[in-house]
């Protein structure tokens, strides 16, 4: 057959057609300007980001015919033998197949011989790294003190399996992954020339598809070109990969804690044979996509990130009502299942798991926020900030002067038991909230008792707790300048509120949600009460 690959086909000739490359091909180009070309190069990078190809350019602009030159003519006939891979003169050698001590010991004789036709001798030795320990030893030498008519490259996917006395013997180019929008980008002049018509969201997929190699995303695209696919649909049904707008459908459902949604988009993607790990990788990015428009904003994340415009704004105002801290969890948990799927022999009800253990997350308050909420709360006169935090001190402050002189117990007027309550609840929140919702005072003539009702159950419990009623003691002493006992009568309240009732009486439960304490802490935290828990025999000894 006579149809070649696109791969080939757009196979970079010049320097100027390589793409995202420069700090390489420019630092190369004016090496051959000036002459100072090293004999050992070393390029290292991922597959397909055009090593080898580079080092064919190189070759060709070394032996020239017009040259050395930054760039190779491409049209004398040494430049279309190395084109061709016919030239004597420039050996590409698989470093995986030709890995032993013999090849290299036969390498290191046929050196020695002057080039035939070119100008220089070219050794490009491809996955270097795949050499074996005595065959990088027999190279030493050789790199050291090379013939002057020799030059090596050599390329790798894993430089740090090299070998420190041959790395330090080159010169060592990193080359880089391109980005999914510079790929994109390539892949769409390429379409345009080609005459495919393939879509721009279609070339996307296909750029984040390749992971940043050039040669995949071709690779990708003569499939396409196949299928004959231009739209994004036609494209994931080629390929075999989710589509974003399944991505989006399932982040939205997790947000919103939605499990069936959830579990028949997981259900579809299973059904269309897409992979279940590589469809987790790709929900790990998504969310890490929003965790960065969340948490920089959508001027400054697009730049961050492989979206539109438009869905940028779309998530913008989805996630708008989630705090950082709740997208960055279910990414953390995301990244943990991740592993947990790659091995797992049933990934489908792995993945499933993970899905409903994301959807059943709550909204996460930052500690930033829930400062603010206390501070707040604090600020309401509800609570003391001396209280809140730690037990009351031992040593209560006095009330003013004159108040000790003037207030008895005889005269303990609804006016004054207020300022008492009141008093209560500045050096002792809890204490004060429980007095606060007694129904009623009764003094004894003596002054040295004060009778109060409450409802049954756990006011009543409370205010009858051993450390309660010494607390108080202390405080009647301080306000009223005697200590006064304070003893507790137990009702029994209706529904309808009225004491004495035959209606269902309150449980403790209903006691402490309606209690202030907690509806100013439900009101300020837009918290809701799930569990009550009663902890009996509190403060005794």
């Amino acid at each position: 057959m006579s149809y070649l690959v696109l791969a080939r086909k757009w196979r970079p000739q010049t320097f100027g057609d390589v793409i995202g490359q420069s700090h390489v091909t420019k630092t190369l180009q004016n090496a051959l300007r000036n002459d100072c070309l090293a004999h050992a190069l070393l390029f290292s990078g991922p597959r397909g980001v055009g090593k080898t190809s580079v080092a064919r350019i190189l070759a060709k602009a070394v032996n020239c015919e017009s040259g050395p030159a930054p760039d190779p003519c491409n049209k004398c006939g040494v430049c279309r033998e190395i084109t061709a891979g016919s030239s004597i003169d420039v050996q590409e050698i698989d470093g995986a197949s030709n890995r032993g001590i013999d090849e290299i010991r036969q390498l290191r004789e046929n050196i020695q011989f002057l080039p035939t036709r070119c100008r220089h001798r070219i050794y490009i030795i491809d996955e270097v790294h795949m050499l074996t320990k005595e065959a990088f030893n027999a190279l030493l030498k050789t790199l050291e003190e090379p013939p002057s008519h020799v030059y090596f490259i050599f390329a790798t996917t894993e430089p740090e399996k090299i070998p420190a006395t041959i790395h330090s013997r080159c010169q060592h180019y990193e080359f880089r992954r391109l980005g999914i929008a510079e790929l994109a980008d390539h892949l769409g002049k390429i379409v345009q020339a080609e005459g495919m018509g393939l879509q721009q969201d279609a070339a996307l997929l296909l750029a984040r598809e390749a992971e940043g190699s050039v040669r995949d995303s071709l690779s990708l695209l003569d499939q396409v070109a196949a299928y004959g696919a231009t739209s994004l649909k036609e494209v994931c049904e080629v390929l075999g990969v989710v589509g974003t707008q399944v991505l989006k459908e399932l982040a939205v459902a997790i947000l919103e804690n939605d499990v069936a949604k959830a579990l028949r988009l997981i259900d579809d993607v299973y059904s269309f044979g897409g992979n279940i790990q590589k469809f987790t990788t790709d929900m790990v990015f998504f969310f890490r996509d929003l965790v960065v428009l969340r948490n920089l904003g959508p001027e400054r994340a697009v730049t961050l990130m492989d979206w539109s415009r438009e869905d940028v704004d779309e998530f913008s105002s989805v996630i708008s009502k989630y705090t950082a801290h709740s997208l960055f969890q279910v990414l953390d948990a995301l990244m943990k299942g991740q592993e947990a799927i790659y091995r797992s022999t049933t990934p489908k009800l792995s993945i499933e798991m993970l899905a409903i253990r994301l959807c059943s997350m709550k909204e996460v308050v930052g500690i930033d926020d829930l400062l603010g909420k206390i501070d707040k709360l604090l600020s309401s006169g509800r609570i003391g900030k001396e209280n809140f935090f730690e037990e009351p001190p031992e040593e209560i402050s006095a009330a003013p002067e004159t108040d000790s002189v003037t207030r008895t117990p005889k005269e303990c007027s609804p006016e004054i038991w207020t300022d008492f309550v009141n008093f209560v609840k500045e050096q002792h929140p809890v204490l004060g909230s429980l007095l606060a919702c007694c129904e009623g005072t009764e003094t004894e003539s003596n002054g040295d008792r004060v009778q109060l009702k409450c409802r049954s159950g756990m006011q009543h419990d409370m205010l009858c707790e051993v450390d309660h009623q010494q607390r108080l003691r202390e405080l009647t002493k301080k306000f009223f300048g005697r200590a006064i006992d304070v003893v507790t009568e137990e009702i029994c309240v209706a529904n309808n509120g009225d004491a004495g009732g035959t209606g269902k009486t309150y449980s403790l439960r209903d006691e402490l949600i309606q209690s202030s304490l907690v509806q100013e802490a439900v009101k300020v935290f837009h918290a809701r009460i799930s569990d009550v828990r009663v902890f009996s025999n509190r403060g005794q000894k």
